[in-house]
């Protein structure tokens, strides 16, 4: 059984939709009226050996906002007594004081008690038996609108015997090549009066490299199956004239290994992200956590503990690897021509908008023709790093 959660952009998040559907002791109907100011919990623990995280915010339906919630006592504590501290790094952020990671046959629980004196804690969890990534493929394919692209796919072994359920996120990281090459720029010698000058190029700008962490969330389960087995489940697509596929491309793909409760709980919130506007339903419906008011005070918090054990694996490709009679991505880059006296080309460059490109020819020795361009197709660097991530490969 397969599902994507869909796109979680800044519109469409977790928080949002548990805000609207979930309660954590019973489903409730959702009612705009009275429903504000909600305690969200996101918290997940992994069987990493690492600083763990856990999220705190306060979110308002009244006008879709959400706001961090600061000064909270976090811990986590096991079945042995043992007991994690957690504090506050940046406003919502709360970080495990010592390193730690979940232990098999351990139950863990989740305490929050907030600023205003509100304790809330979680049911205990239990570390599932991890399931390693034997292989991710990647394969040219057509996706369901018949975009030509490429696919990841994660292929995985659980334990025998029982059923699993599993989540996966990934990071990508993509080499960028700039369309074109200059060996100067112009830089800004007097703004009054406003002057520009050619100064030689002493960075690199032609090469960057971006990275960015996953916003959809992926899930399936061996439910019905004769064997504990993921095989060729689609990670990521990406279209073939996607631009960061156009030079050389990595993935990092993170398979996490869930409790039933926990999928259960993400495939809820993959039919609420399949609705157009939350914030219009009269009925959305339910979701059911596991974090509840340590009282009877009815005070609404939204949430999932979450226990996991995860597993990862890279690869590498270069589009020429995946489409190998193709061509590229390449950027549309107007070029264009300016005389340097034009007062015009002051603000153009420090705008940081347009970059120099290079001289035409002229007649004159005194005129000046310059070739400019569009910034993110001369210098790479404004929007991403020059800086080679350690784990790269060519």
């Amino acid at each position: 059984m397969e599902a994507l959660v869909g796109y979680m952009d800044n519109s469409l998040t977790i928080a949002s939709i548990l805000l609207l559907t979930y309660s954590c002791t019973e489903p409730f109907e959702f009612e705009a009226e009275g429903f504000e100011n909600v305690l969200i919990i996101d918290a997940s623990i992994t069987d990493e050996v690492k600083t763990q995280e856990v999220f705190l915010s306060r979110s308002f339906v009244s006008n879709e906002t959400a706001v961090q919630e600061s000064g909270a006592i976090v811990s986590i504590r096991d079945d042995s007594g043992a007991e994690y501290q957690f504090q506050e790094a940046e406003p919502g952020l709360y970080r495990s004081t010592v390193d730690f990671g979940a232990v098999e046959g351990r139950d863990y629980s989740l305490q929050v008690r907030t600023n205003d004196g509100d304790a809330y804690s979680s049911t205990m969890e239990t570390l599932p038996p991890k399931a390693e990534i034997n292989r991710l493929e990647v394969v040219r394919t057509t996706n369901e609108r018949g975009i030509d692209g490429v696919a990841i796919l994660a292929n995985a072994m659980g334990p025998g015997g029982e059923v699993g359920y599993y989540r996966y996120e990934y990071e990508e990281t993509y080499r960028i090549v700039s369309p074109f090459i200059t060996f100067a720029e112009l830089v800004v010698v007097s703004e009054e009066p406003p002057l520009l000058e050619l100064s030689p190029i002493d960075r690199e700008q032609r090469i960057c490299y971006n990275t960015e962490v996953s916003n959809v969330i992926a899930i399936t389960d061996t439910e019905g199956f004769s064997e504990n087995r993921v095989s060729d489940f689609q990670v990521r697509f990406i279209p073939q004239d996607d631009e960061i596929i156009a030079s050389r491309y990595s993935i990092l793909v993170r398979q996490y290994t869930q409790s039933r409760e926990a999928h259960v709980f993400y495939e809820t919130l993959q039919e609420f992200s399949g609705i157009e506007n939350l914030f219009t339903q009269t009925q959305p419906g339910f979701i059911n956590g596991n974090i509840s008011p340590d009282n009877d005070s009815g005070e609404r918090v939204l949430g999932f503990f979450e226990v996991t054990s995860v597993t990862s694996e890279r690869v590498f490709f270069s589009f020429e690897d995946i489409f190998p009679n193709e061509v590229p991505f390449s950027p549309f880059c107007e070029i264009r021509t300016i005389d340097s006296r034009d007062p015009s080309l002051f603000n153009l460059i420090t705008s940081n908008r347009w970059r120099f490109l290079s001289i035409l020819p002229t007649d004159s020795d005194v005129i000046l023709i310059y070739e400019i361009a569009p910034a993110r197709c001369v210098d790479c660097s404004v929007f991403n790093t020059t800086v080679e991530p350690d784990f790269w490969e060519d």
